[in-house]
């Protein structure tokens, strides 16, 4: 619920409250954002920043209005450089009127109840209530909107901005991040998730003092290096005890966060697009989104304000149709066959893991094409009938008449250099004009950018989900973006092409509503809120050991509920570490989550067969509660629980 006066803005959350108000210089002052309090009468002098004098070097904002006020002291809702702030702010523009230098007061408001837009850039859903603030630079002629989401149950708010030229010249933004939010430091302590392939979501932990800290991605995606998911917590919050701010990101690109703390204790908190090359053109009357921030707060510690976030992205994150339904226990013939399989030794997995309880058959890399190892065949999609004599239809048949349901496995945004599609469209691939490209495990992107590969994709994707009764894709990406083209708005390509590969997901996604996506980018790579806008349960790692995955899933768990992991019981020896741990072990990891199996019968003994399907019963049983299940009703470490 917002509550305003046109200078005083309060919005409520069951839990939390979050005010700011418009200064007489026309900018937006923070005041409070916290568990829930009451104000009568919009009189918040009790919980303004007080300023009894100014340092020696201010630049006063407007000294002919406030002569105390000094954006850089001072705790701002929305903050812009070259007019006193020398703190790191949220919006770069320049335009060649104006240089750099923007001045941006308030002007109105509005308070909506209408559900978000989410066409080009994917939208949380179900909120209650939207307060859009309007700021302008009118000598310059753009304006600013700052985009308030609430969402009570929760007790998480999303932000954006929406920047607009009303100009006649171009005008470049360099930089525009979704939101700022200044607080007073109190022993906070930074922790974000950082790692690389098969060690995703390791805990950082950094008490701040004065200085500036990011955490950013410039893969080209959000990465497994660095999640755009971190906390700010008091040094001596606990599970339970403490106060904790959880912030993250709806985004699939290069992301970008910092926390930066100036010696007079005054913090500053920003997430959103990773500004590194980063420059997008605004002609006369166009605007830019940016994609949205959410976060959320608790004075109960650790457990209280991941609730928060679990709850978000089950009931506003993940599409209606997926929120509350059960998923299948999936088994995958990767690690059993990799790339060498034939029809009847699938069918095989297929009927032995039946026995076990499995639900769904999973046909992993390898079906099309000449995809006989990982140097030939993505961007082809025709079917290896030497490996497949009756097709995925014939497959999918027999998979459904043991009573199984079958998904299939895409890696659709790559493109192999042998490939037919590459030999007729080379110019669809990422690369520069001038220098050969870096392949990465054999493959190059292809332009998500370029509207002809979008609807490439979604043309042979659609033929395939057509021919066959298939009811679960496994959307897979193996590289990080490299090789730019030269274009005059290479500056954009990074967003544009997050933009186009948003537009694939949509249009499959709502043209096949009953087919379960799950996202998957060599593990972790692009485990964000924004593929969960449209996939409702991500790959977690490659790494499927347990004693890894112990720490894996418990960093997502920060901010990921369960029911968005994907989680496999393997072989062992694992695959991945060569560690051999028992079949209970490995289950007691991996259900905590979406439960899945990669596992060479033969190797296993008849103990470990009988103990497979007796665990296999007991997940069923209770599965709600593992996948839906609250975890931050008490002391909960997955360490603890697996130990």
């Amino acid at each position: 619920m917002t509550i305003s006066n046109g200078e005083v803005f309060i919005l409520n959350t069951k839990d939390l409250s979050y005010v700011f108000h418009v200064d007489k210089t026309g900018l937006l002052l923070h005041d409070f954002f916290g568990s829930r309090i009451e104000i009568k009468d919009f009189n918040i002098d009790a919980i303004k920043q007080k300023v009894s004098c100014q340092k020696g070097t201010s630049t006063i904002y407007k000294e002919e209005i406030n002569d105390q006020l000094s954006m850089d002291y001072a705790l701002l809702e929305f903050s812009f450089p070259h007019k006193g702030d020398y703190k790191n702010t949220p919006i770069l523009l320049k335009s060649d009127s104006a240089g750099y230098t923007f001045d941006f007061s308030y002007k109105s408001y509005e308070i909506k109840k209408s559900p978000l837009d989410n066409q080009e850039l994917p939208a949380p859903h179900d909120n209650d209530e939207e307060l859009v603030i309007h700021l302008e630079d009118s000598v310059n002629r753009v304006k600013v909107e700052l985009h308030y989401v609430i969402f009570e149950e929760a007790n998480v708010i999303a932000r954006n901005m929406v920047i607009v030229n009303e100009g006649n010249a171009p005008l470049h933004v360099l930089k525009a991040l979704s939101m700022q939010l200044d607080l007073v430091n109190r022993d906070f302590e930074l922790k974000n998730f950082v790692g690389g392939w098969a060690s995703e979501m390791n805990e950082a932990n950094q008490l701040l003092v004065p200085g500036v800290y990011v955490h950013e991605s410039k893969t080209g995606f959000s990465s497994h290096k660095v999640n755009p998911l971190f906390l700010l917590k008091n040094k001596d919050a606990s599970l339970d005890y403490g106060d904790v701010y959880i912030f993250n990101l709806i985004y699939s690109g290069n992301h970008f966060s910092e926390v930066e703390l100036t010696p007079y204790g005054y913090l500053r908190v920003e997430t959103g697009i990773n500004p590194f090359c980063f420059d997008f053109e605004l002609k006369e009357n166009e605007s830019f989104k940016t994609p949205y921030a959410v976060f959320t707060f608790s004075d109960k510690g650790i457990n209280g304000a991941r609730s928060n976030m679990h709850k978000f992205v089950n009931e506003h994150v993940i599409a209606s149709r997926w929120k509350e339904a059960l998923r299948p226990v999936v088994i995958n013939n990767w690690e059993a066959t990799y790339f060498k399989f034939t029809e009847s030794k699938v069918i095989n997995i297929a009927r032995k893991a039946k026995e076990f309880g499995a639900e769904l058959f999973v046909l992993d890399d390898g079906w099309f094409s000449t995809r006989n190892d990982d140097s030939h065949g993505l961007g082809d999609y025709w079917i290896n009938k030497k490996k497949l004599p009756g097709g995925l239809k014939g497959l999918a048949k027999k998979v459904n008449k043991m009573g199984m349901k079958f998904g299939l496995w895409f890696e659709p945004e790559s493109v192999n250099p042998q490939s037919d599609l590459y030999k007729a469209h080379p110019e669809w691939a990422i690369k520069s004009e001038n220098l050969a490209p870096s392949l990465a495990r054999h493959q190059l992107l292809l332009n998500l950018g370029n509207k002809d590969v979008q609807d490439y994709i979604i043309e042979n994707i659609s033929k395939i989900l057509d021919e066959a009764n298939i009811e679960y894709i496994k959307w897979d990406m193996n590289r990080h973006m490299s090789d730019l083209p030269n274009t005059p708005n290479v500056g954009e390509f990074y967003h544009r092409y997050i933009l186009g590969l948003y537009r694939v997901l949509r249009t499959l996604t709502e043209k096949y509503p009953h087919v379960l996506f799950e996202g998957c980018a060599s593990g972790g790579n692009r485990f964000d809120l924004g593929i969960l806008s449209y996939c409702p349960q991500i790959w977690a790692s490659d790494d499927t050991d347990a004693h890894e995955r112990l720490s894996i899933q418990n960093g997502y768990l920060y901010g990921y509920p369960q029911s968005t992991l994907s989680n496999h019981v393997s072989s062992t020896h694992n695959h991945q570490t060569l560690r051999e741990m028992s079949i209970d072990t490995r289950y007691n990891v991996a259900c905590f989550g979406i439960l899945g199996y990669e596992l060479i019968f033969s190797e296993m003994s008849k103990f470990e067969r009988q103990q497979c399907k007796k665990l296999i019963e007991v997940y069923k049983k209770y599965r709600d509660v593992f996948q839906f299940g609250e975890l931050s009703k008490r002391e909960y470490s997955l360490y603890s629980w697996a130990r």
